[in-house]
C-alpha cells in the first residue's frame, strides 16, 4: 500500500445524475462479502483526528453502510456561476473593445493622413504653367487659392516636431526621476547619422516633394518609403531553431524578401517616370525635382534600419554590435539625437523656403512673421507668393493650427491605441489590418470628397480642399508606382500578421522607435513595430518534448526528490509558503482549497504539454507549504501535536472529499525544527508543513519568513549546480508567493502576478487586491476602507512610484530580489532596540518590501489579481490588529523618507516627486486625529450654536483626554471598552455632521468650500466605484465608514501611539480550538486553596503539601478532616473512567483487525496497549507479576508515535538537509531565551519610545488645533475680519473661507485628486491587463461547427478544457449501455428497465477511487482511437456537411457494411460522453498534422505500455 500512495492519488466518480446523491465510501464486491468491521479503507482521516477509540470505531463502522451516501461541503466564497459570469463578460468586452480598437486606429489614422493632405495640398498651389503638371494632373484639379499662408508652413512644422517634442519630454522625465546607463559614442554618432539623413529626407518629402503633387498621388507616394527595411531584410533574414523551419522556409522568407525588394526599387523607379512624363507634358527640363523623387524616399526610410538588424550578443559587430549597445543607453541618444532633428529640420524648412526668394530676406523674414508677403521663385519646387494669411470664406484665421491640432491628437491617439492593441494580443485585427486599410481607404474617401463642390466645417466656412475638374486621368506610371509600394510596404511587414504572446509588453517592447513619424503615420507604425527576432516558432518549443517523459508510471508526476522533466531553467517556479497559527477550521479550509486549484490548473497545463504536444507558455510549478508555528505540546516530557495540527489534517481530508477526491495519508518526517507532513495532491503536486517547535526553533511570522527564504534560496537553489549564470537564471524565476493561513484565490489570480514579475525584471514584489470576508459591522467597515486604500492609495503608489507595502497575505516575491545584498540577510535581523520591534515584527511584510525598495527593486499593485481573507469580525480585535499595523507602518515610510537620497539615487522608480507626495501624505496622517477633532467641535458647535466655541471644545476635549491617560495607566481591555463606547457616541455626533452639512448645502448652495469638497469626496468614491464594477456594492458601505471616522481617524491613532510598547500579536490569540474532551495525565489540576490552619499543619509537619498520606486513618489525616474540610476529588470515580476508557480501546482492537495488524508496529513506536505496564492509575498491577521495583520504566514517546499518524508513510531528510538546518538554527533561528533582565531593558525601551513619539504626537495635533481654534475663535469675535467672503456670497448666503483651513482643506483636496487621476490610469492599465489574459477562442456565441471547415485554428484554452474533461471519470460503459438500453426498452415493460438502471448503477457504485493518472490514460486512448477514427475513414462522412449539434456521424447509407456501422457507432458513444466542445477540439486536433502525430505517437507509448503492465 506505500508504493501504491506514493505515485497515485485517487478520485471519486461523479455523482449518478438521475440520484443526485454521493457516496462516502462505497464497497467493493470482495468487501461486500466480508463484514463491515473487516475494512480496512475507512475512516482514515478519521482515526487521525479522534482522541477517543469509541468516536473512531464507529465513524469507521459508519462510513462502511453503503446507505450512507449523503455529504456536506463547504460553499466557496466565489461560486463558479460568478466566475464564469465574469469570464463570458470579458470575452465579449475583449471582442466589442478589439472592434472599438479597429474603429479607432482606422479612423485616427485616416483622420491624421486627410488633415496632413488638407494643409500639404495649399503649400506651392498651381500658379498658371508653374508647378501645375504634378499638381492638378494636367488640369483635372482646381484649388481654392493661388498663395501660400505661412501658417499653412508652421503648421506642418508642427505636425513633424509633434512627436520628437514627445520623444524629448519622455526622456527628460527618465533621466530626471530614474537612473540611466552612460552614453557609448558609436551609437551616438550612427544615430546623429541616420537620423540627420532622415530629418533631411523627410523634410525635403514633406515640404518639398508632397506640395508638389495633388492629394491622392501624394497618399500614394507614401507608399515608396521601405527601400532600405527592404534591403536589410535580405541581408538579415529571419531564422529559426526548428530544423524544418530552416529547411522548408527558409527559402521561401529568401524570395519574400527578394521580391520586396524589387518592388520597392520599381516603385520609386516608377515614380521617377510619372515625374519625367509631367513634366515633359508641361516641358519642364529640370532635373532636380526628378532626382529628389529618387532619393527623398531612400533617405526618409533610414530610419527604420534598427528593426530589421538582429540584436548581437558581446561578440557580434557591426551593425548587430551597435544596436546592441544602442539598447543599453536609448534614453541618453534619443534625448540628444531627436533635440538635433528639430534643429535639422527648421534649419531644412528655413533653406527651402529662403534660397531662391525674388527679394533677398524677404522670403525669411515673412516666413518668420517680419514681413506680410514675399515671392519665392524656386527651379524645382515652382514659384509661390508668401503671405501673413489667407482666410478662406469665414473660415478663422489660425484654421491651419487647429487643422495641425487635430492631425497631432489624432496621430497620438491612434498610436496609444495600437500600443493598447498589442497588449491585449489583438495585434492582427485591431492593429495589422486597420493601419493597412488606412491608405486605400483615404483615398478612396478622398476621391469622393473631391467629387463635391464645396465640404464645409461650419455655415461660410468650407475646407480648402481641391477639387475634381474632370474624371480621373492618371498616368500608368503612377498607378503602377501605387501598387508596387503598397506591395513592398505587406512584404516587409509580413512579420505583423504573426501574433505573439506575450502579454501586456511595455511600448519599448512593441516599436523600435520611441514614436511615430508625423508624416508617415500608417507607415512608421508598421515598420516600426519591432519585428521578434528572440521569438521561437511554438514547433520549436514542442519539439523539445521528450516522448520517454510517458515511458514511465509516474505520467509527468513529481517526483519525490526529482525535478519535473517539463521544467527548464526559465519556467517559473512557485514555492506557496502559507504561514499558519490559529487558524479556525473554516478560514485553513480556504487555503487548502485554493491550493487543491492551483494542483488542477497546473496538472492540467502539464498533461496539455505531455499528452498533445501543445506548448503551454504560461506553464508553471508549484510547491505548497505551511509553516506551522508553535506545531507542538509537551507533556510529561512527550512531544505531542497540538489541536491545530489534528485540525489541519481533519481540514486537508474534508476539504478533498468536497470535490469528489482522495489523497494519500501523508508522509512524516522528523526535522531537526519539528516536524513535516507531506502530501501528494492528486495532480501530483505536494503539499508540505512544517511542523515547528518553539523549543528548537524561533517562532512568529517573521522568524518563519526567513526558514522559508533560507531554505529554499539558499538550500534547494543553490544545490541545484549548472554554473552561476544558470542559478541566476533560475532564481530570477524562481517566486515565493506569502501567504496567509486563511486566504483564498484563484489560479488566475497567481498567473496576473507572474505577467508582471516577468515583464519586468526589476519588479522584486507584486500584490494583489485583496478582499476582506466575514461578517458583521467591522467586516463591512473594513469592505470599503480596503476598497478606498486599494482603489485609490496602492494604485497612487503604483503609478507615481513604487507600493510601500506589498501584504504578506496574498503577495509575489522574486527569488533574486530577495537573495541580493542587504535584503535577505538584513532581515534576519533580530530586534536589539525598542523601535526594532515596532519595524521589524509588527509588520514584517511592510519591512521587507523597505529592504527591496532600498536594494532598488520596484513593488507593484495588481487589481486584477483578486484573494480573499478573513477580517477581524470583533471591535476589540480590529484595534489590536490596527495598533500593530499603524506605527510599523508610519516606522518603515519614515525610514525610506529619512534616507530619501539613497533611496531616490539607486531606485529608478522612485522619484522625488513620489517623496514628496509621501511627505505630505505623513504630514497629513499626523494631523488627522486634531483634523478630526476639530470637525467634532464644529459639529457639536453647529448642532447646539447657543454653545459657544470654547465650551464646545471642553465638551469635545473631556473624552478625548480621558481616553488618552487610560492609554497611559489602564490596561488593554479597558482602554478598548471606552473606545467602544466613545466610537458609539461619535457615530451619534457624525450624524449631526450631515445635518450641518444638509443645512450648509441648502443655505449656501455650491457657494460654500465645504459642499463643494464633501460634493468632491463622494464624487470621487462614486466614480472610483463604477470604474470598479466587480467592487461596486463596496460603496454601500460608505455611510458606516463616514460615521466611523472619528473612531477610526481619531482614536484608533491615540490608542496605536499609546500602546506602542506592546508588541504581542492581537489577532488570534484566542484559545485552543474545540475538540472532544479527553482525559490528559498533562494536563495538572489547580491547587486547591488551603486554609490558614491547613497551611500551619504543612509548616510543622502534620500534612503533607499534597494533602496525602500513606495512612489512611492517620492523626494528621484524622485531625485534617476535622479541621480543615476541603473537596477532593473521587480517585475511586476517576479510576473507573481510565478503566473503562482502557476496554474501549480493547474493543475496538476487536473491531478492528488493522489496528490488530499494526500491533508490532506500534510496539514499536511506543504505543501503551491494555495489556502493556502502566502507570496511569495507582496501584495498577502487573499482569505478569512482575515486581514494580524492577520494570524498567517507558521511554517518552516521540510525536511521531502518536495513534494519529499511525496510517502515515515514515521518511526521513538527507543529511546534508539535516546539517543545513541545525547550522541555519545555529546562525538565525535558535529560540530566544527569556532573560529577565534583557526583557525588561527591552520593555523599558519600548515605553521609553512610546512616551518619545506620544509626546511629539500629541504636541502637534495641539499645536494645531489649538491654532486652528483661536482663529476660529477670534474670527468669530471680530465679525469675520480675518476670514475672506466668496464671491458667490451674495444676499443671505454668507459664505467665507479662513486662510489656515483653507489650507489644510486644500492639501486633502490635492492629495484626493492626484490619486483620483491615477486610479484612473491605473484602471486602463488593469482593464487592458484583464483583456490581456482573456482569451477569446474561435467563437463566443458558440455557433455551429462544421466539421468539414477548414478552420482548425486551436487555442490553448480549448486544449485545456478538453484535458479537464478526459481526466474526470467519465464511466464510458455505463454511459453507453445506458443509450443502448434506452433504445432497446421501447419493447421492454417497465419492471425491466427498473431492473437493468438497478445494476447499472449498482456497477457504478461499486467502484473503487481510481488513478486520475489512470482515467487520463484510458481517456486519451479514446482520444487516440477516435483520431483514427476520423483519418482513417475519411473523418466518418464528416466531409458530407454535418455538424456537431446534428452528431454529424450518421450514414445516408445502410449497405456499407457492418464494420462502417461499428465505427460509426463508436465515434457516436465518444461524442456523447465528450461532449460537443470537447469532440469539437479533438476533430481541430485531427486537422493539425503535428498535434495528431503526436496524439498518435504518445498513444502507441501508453499502450505499448499498458500491455505490458498487464502480462506481468
Amino acid at each position: 500500500m506505500s508504493q501504491q500512495y506514493t505515485n497515485e492519488a485517487y478520485q471519486k466518480d461523479p455523482a449518478d445524475k438521475e440520484y443526485n446523491i454521493c457516496r462516502s465510501e462505497v464497497p467493493t464486491n470482495e468487501t461486500i462479502q466480508k463484514t463491515s468491521h473487516d475494512s480496512e479503507s475507512t475512516g482514515i482521516a478519521d482515526v487521525r483526528l479522534r482522541p477517543k477509540t469509541t468516536t473512531t470505531t464507529t465513524q469507521k463502522i459508519r462510513e462502511s453502510n453503503i446507505w450512507d451516501v449523503f455529504r456536506e461541503t463547504s460553499q466557496d466564497n466565489v461560486t463558479s456561476s460568478d466566475l464564469d459570469f465574469w469570464k463570458m463578460t470579458f470575452k465579449v468586452t475583449k471582442v466589442v473593445f478589439a472592434g472599438v480598437l479597429f474603429v479607432l486606429v482606422l479612423g485616427t489614422a485616416v483622420i491624421s493622413k486627410g488633415t496632413l493632405f488638407l494643409v500639404v495640398s495649399n503649400i506651392f498651389p498651381p500658379i498658371a504653367l508653374q508647378n501645375s503638371s504634378l499638381k492638378t494632373v494636367n488640369g483635372h484639379f482646381r484649388y481654392q487659392t493661388t498663395e501660400t499662408s505661412i501658417w499653412y508652413i508652421w503648421s506642418l512644422v508642427l505636425i513633424l516636431l509633434a512627436p520628437y517634442v514627445f520623444t524629448i519630454i519622455s526622456c527628460l522625465w527618465r533621466i530626471t526621476f530614474k537612473k540611466k546607463r552612460p552614453i557609448e559614442i558609436k551609437p551616438l554618432f550612427l544615430m546623429l547619422v541616420t537620423e540627420t539623413v532622415h530629418s533631411v529626407g523627410l523634410s525635403l518629402f514633406l515640404f518639398g516633394l508632397l506640395p508638389n503633387l495633388d492629394p491622392v498621388s501624394g497618399s500614394a507616394f507614401c507608399l515608396s518609403t521601405a527601400l532600405i527595411p527592404a534591403i536589410l531584410n535580405l541581408v538579415y533574414p529571419e531564422s529559426s531553431q526548428s530544423e524544418s523551419d530552416n529547411s522548408k522556409w527558409k527559402l521561401v522568407r529568401r524570395v519574400v524578401s527578394l521580391v520586396a525588394m524589387v518592388t520597392s526599387v520599381l516603385s520609386i523607379a516608377f515614380w521617377a517616370v510619372y515625374v519625367h512624363r509631367m513634366e515633359e507634358a508641361w516641358e519642364k527640363h529640370n532635373p532636380g525635382l526628378l532626382i529628389l523623387f529618387i532619393l527623398a524616399p531612400i533617405f526618409v526610410s533610414i530610419t527604420w534600419w534598427a528593426n530589421f538588424v538582429p540584436k548581437g550578443d558581446d561578440e557580434s559587430i557591426g551593425l548587430k554590435n551597435i544596436k546592441r549597445k544602442l539598447h543599453k543607453c536609448n534614453t541618453k541618444v534619443y534625448l540628444i539625437v531627436y533635440t538635433w532633428k528639430i534643429v535639422v529640420t527648421i534649419a531644412v524648412v528655413t533653406i527651402i523656403y529662403s534660397i531662391e526668394c525674388v527679394n533677398g530676406k524677404s522670403c525669411i523674414e515673412t516666413l518668420y512673421g517680419a514681413r506680410l508677403n514675399a515671392t519665392l521663385v524656386s527651379g524645382t519646387f515652382g514659384k509661390t507668393l508668401f503671405v501673413e494669411n489667407d482666410v478662406y470664406g469665414e473660415c478663422p484665421t489660425y484654421l491651419p493650427l487647429q487643422v495641425a491640432a487635430v492631425n497631432i491628437v489624432s496621430s497620438y491617439a491612434c498610436y496609444r491605441c495600437c500600443v493598447a492593441a498589442n497588449k491585449i494580443l489583438t495585434q492582427i485585427p485591431s492593429f495589422s489590418l486597420p493601419l493597412v486599410l488606412a491608405t486605400p481607404i483615404l483615398i478612396t474617401i478622398m476621391a469622393a470628397g473631391f467629387s463635391r463642390n464645396e465640404l464645409s466645417m461650419t455655415t461660410g466656412c468650407y475646407l480648402p480642399f481641391p477639387k475634381w475638374t474632370d474624371g480621373l486621368a492618371y498616368d500608368w506610371s503612377m498607378i503602377m508606382a501605387s501598387i508596387m509600394g503598397y506591395m513592398t510596404i505587406i512584404l516587409v511587414t509580413s512579420y505583423i500578421w504573426r501574433q505573439t504572446k506575450e502579454r501586456m509588453k511595455h511600448k519599448d517592447r512593441i516599436f523600435v522607435q520611441p514614436m511615430y513619424c508625423g508624416v508617415l503615420l500608417d507607415q512608421s507604425m508598421l515598420l516600426n513595430r519591432r519585428k521578434e527576432w528572440d521569438t521561437k516558432a511554438i514547433d520549436v518549443k514542442i519539439n523539445q518534448l521528450d516522448m520517454s517523459l510517458l515511458e514511465t508510471p509516474e505520467n509527468g508526476f513529481l517526483g519525490k526528490d526529482s525535478q519535473s522533466p517539463l521544467r527548464k531553467d526559465d519556467t517559473p517556479f512557485i514555492y506557496l509558503c502559507a504561514t499558519m497559527w490559529h487558524e479556525t477550521e473554516n478560514e485553513m479550509t480556504q487555503i487548502l482549497k485554493s491550493i487543491y486549484r492551483l494542483d488542477a490548473d497546473q496538472g492540467e497545463r502539464r498533461n496539455v504539454q505531455l499528452y498533445f504536444n501543445i506548448w503551454d507558455p504560461d506553464y508553471y510549478e508549484f510547491e505548497a507549504h505551511i509553516f506551522f508555528d508553535d506545531a507542538f505540546n509537551y507533556e510529561d516530557g512527550e512531544s505531542r501535536v497540538n489541536d491545530y495540527v489534528k485540525q489541519l489534517m481533519k481540514t486537508i481530508d474534508d476539504a478533498i472529499s468536497s470535490v469528489n477526491m482522495k489523497i494519500p495519508p501523508p508522509y512524516i518526517i522528523d526535522t531537526p525544527y519539528g516536524g513535516r507532513l507531506v502530501w501528494r495532491l492528486p495532480w501530483g503536486n505536494q503539499l508540505v508543513a512544517h511542523l515547528k517547535d518553539k523549543q528548537k526553533i524561533r517562532h512568529r511570522k517573521r522568524w518563519s519568513q526567513v526558514m522559508y527564504m533560507y531554505y529554499f534560496l539558499s538550500h534547494k537553489l543553490l544545490s541545484m549546480g549548472g554554473g552561476q549564470e544558470r542559478i541566476r537564471t533560475v532564481a530570477e524565476n524562481t517566486f515565493i508567493l506569502a501567504l496567509d493561513g486563511d486566504v483564498d484565490f484563484q489560479p488566475s489570480a497567481l498567473q496576473l502576478l507572474i505577467d508582471r514579475m516577468r515583464r519586468n525584471p526589476n519588479v522584486g514584489a507584486a500584490c494583489g487586491r485583496i478582499h476582506p470576508i466575514g461578517s458583521g459591522p467591522m467586516v463591512w467597515y473594513q469592505k470599503f476602507e480596503y476598497a478606498v486604500s486599494h482603489w485609490l492609495q496602492k494604485a497612487t503608489e503604483h503609478v507615481l512610484g513604487c507600493v510601500l507595502c506589498s501584504p504578506g497575505c496574498f503577495s509575489l516575491f522574486r527569488g533574486s530580489a530577495i537573495m541580493d545584498d542587504n535584503v535577505m540577510k538584513r532581515y534576519t535581523t533580530p530586534p536589539s532596540e525598542g523601535r526594532h520591534y515596532v519595524q521589524y515584527d509588527q509588520g514584517e511584510d511592510r519591512w521587507l518590501c523597505t529592504l527591496l525598495l532600498q536594494q532598488g527593486y520596484r513593488v507593484e499593485y495588481c487589481a486584477a489579481s483578486d484573494a480573499l481573507t478573513y477580517a477581524p469580525e470583533g471591535f476589540y480585535e480590529f484595534y489590536n490588529q490596527r495598533r500593530r499595523w499603524t506605527p510599523s507602518t508610519m516606522a518603515n515610510i519614515l525610514d525610506l523618507l529619512m534616507d530619501f537620497k539613497n533611496v531616490t539615487k539607486r531606485n529608478n522608480y522612485i522619484s522625488m516627486l513620489y517623496v514628496c507626495y509621501q511627505m505630505l501624505l505623513m504630514v497629513s496622517s499626523i494631523l488627522t486625529p486634531g483634523t478630526i477633532f476639530l470637525m467634532v467641535l464644529g459639529a457639536i458647535n453647529m448642532a447646539y450654536p447657543q454653545l459657544s466655541l470654547y465650551w464646545a471644545l471642553v465638551l469635545n476635549l473631556i473624552p478625548v483626554t480621558t481616553f488618552i491617560i487610560l492609554c497611559f495607566v489602564a490596561k488593554s481591555d479597558t482602554q478598548l471598552a471606552f473606545a467602544a463606547i466613545l466610537s458609539t457616541v461619535y457615530s451619534l455626533v457624525m450624524m449631526l455632521v450631515i445635518v450641518g452639512l444638509i443645512k450648509q448645502a441648502a443655505e449656501n448652495g455650491f457657494c460654500s468650500v465645504t459642499t463643494v469638497f464633501i460634493c468632491f469626496v463622494a464624487g470621487v468614491f462614486i466614480i472610483s466605484a463604477f470604474m470598479h464594477p466587480q467592487e461596486f456594492w463596496c460603496i454601500a458601505h460608505g455611510f458606516l465608514y463616514f460615521l466611523a471616522i472619528p473612531s477610526m481617524s481619531m482614536l484608533l491613532m491615540l490608542y496605536s501611539i499609546g500602546n506602542l510598547h506592546v508588541v504581542s500579536w492581537g489577532t488570534r490569540e484566542s484559545p485552543k480550538p474545540t475538540t472532544a474532551k479527553k482525559t490528559d495525565k498533562s494536563v495538572k489540576t489547580p491547587p486547591l486553596k488551603k486554609g490558614a490552619v491547613q497551611e500551619w499543619l504543612e509548616k510543622i509537619g502534620m500534612a503533607d503539601t499534597e494533602g496525602k498520606s500513606g495512612y489512611m486513618f492517620a492523626f494528621g489525616n484524622l485531625f485534617r478532616c476535622m479541621c480543615c474540610p476541603q473537596e477532593t476529588p473521587d480517585i475511586g470515580e476517576m479510576k473507573l473512567s481510565v478503566i473503562l476508557e482502557r476496554l474501549d480501546d480493547l474493543e475496538a482492537k476487536l473491531v478492528d483487525p488493522l489496528a490488530d495488524n499494526m500491533t508490532t508496529e506500534n510496539e514499536s513506536r511506543g504505543h501503551v496497549t491494555f495489556s502493556e505496564p502502566s502507570d496511569l492509575f495507582e496501584g495498577a498491577n502487573n499482569k505478569n507479576a512482575d515486581d514494580v521495583s524492577n520494570r524498567t520504566p517507558r521511554p517518552p514517546r516521540h510525536w511521531t508515535q502518536d495513534p494519529y499518524f499511525r496510517d502515515s508513510i515514515p521518511e526521513s531528510i538527507p543529511l546534508p538537509e539535516v546539517e543545513f538546518w541545525r547550522e541555519l538554527i545555529d546562525t538565525y533561528l535558535f529560540p530566544m531565551v527569556g532573560d529577565l533582565k534583557q526583557q525588561e531593558k527591552t520593555q523599558a525601551e519600548l515605553i521609553q519610545l512610546r512616551n518619545k513619539v506620544s509626546l511629539f504626537f500629541l504636541l502637534v495635533n495641539a499645536l494645531f488645533v489649538t491654532i486652528v481654534f483661536s482663529l476660529q475663535q477670534v474670527n468669530a469675535d471680530s465679525g469675520g475680519n480675518i476670514s475672506i467672503k466668496l464671491p458667490c456670497a451674495t444676499g443671505i448666503r454668507e459664505a467665507s473661507i479662513e486662510p489656515i483651513s483653507i489650507a489644510f482643506t486644500a492639501v486633502f483636496g490635492v492629495l484626493l485628486a492626484i490619486q483620483f487621476v491615477c486610479m484612473l490610469i491605473h484602471r486602463i492599465s488593469t482593464f487592458l491587463q484583464i483583456l490581456s489574459i482573456t482569451e477569446v477562442g474561435q467563437h463566443v456565441c458558440k455557433p455551429k461547427f462544421k466539421l468539414n471547415s477548414k478552420d482548425s485554428d486551436l487555442t490553448f484554452e480549448q486544449s485545456l478544457e478538453l484535458v479537464r474533461s478526459m481526466q474526470t471519470e467519465k464511466d464510458d460503459d455505463t454511459k453507453a449501455d445506458t443509450a443502448d438500453t434506452d433504445e432497446a426498452s421501447l419493447a421492454q415493460d417497465v419492471a425491466r428497465k427498473k431492473e437493468l438502471w438497478s445494476n447499472l448503477t449498482l456497477r457504478r457504485r461499486e467502484q473503487q477511487f481510481r488513478p486520475l493518472n489512470t482515467v487520463l490514460e484510458e481517456n486519451f486512448m479514446e482520444v487516440h482511437r477516435l483520431v483514427q477514427e476520423l483519418d482513417t475513414r475519411s473523418s466518418v462522412n464528416l466531409a458530407a456537411g454535418n455538424t456537431i449539434e446534428t452528431l454529424g456521424i450518421t450514414t445516408t447509407s445502410m449497405g456499407e457494411g457492418e464494420s462502417r456501422s461499428q465505427e460509426l457507432n463508436s465515434v457516436q458513444r465518444a461524442l456523447k460522453r465528450m461532449g460537443n466542445k470537447s469532440f469539437n477540439t479533438i476533430v481541430k486536433m485531427s486537422k493539425d498534422p503535428r498535434i495528431k502525430r503526436s496524439i498518435m505517437q504518445r498513444g502507441e507509448v501508453i499502450g505499448k505500455r499498458r500491455i505490458d503492465n498487464s502480462t506481468c
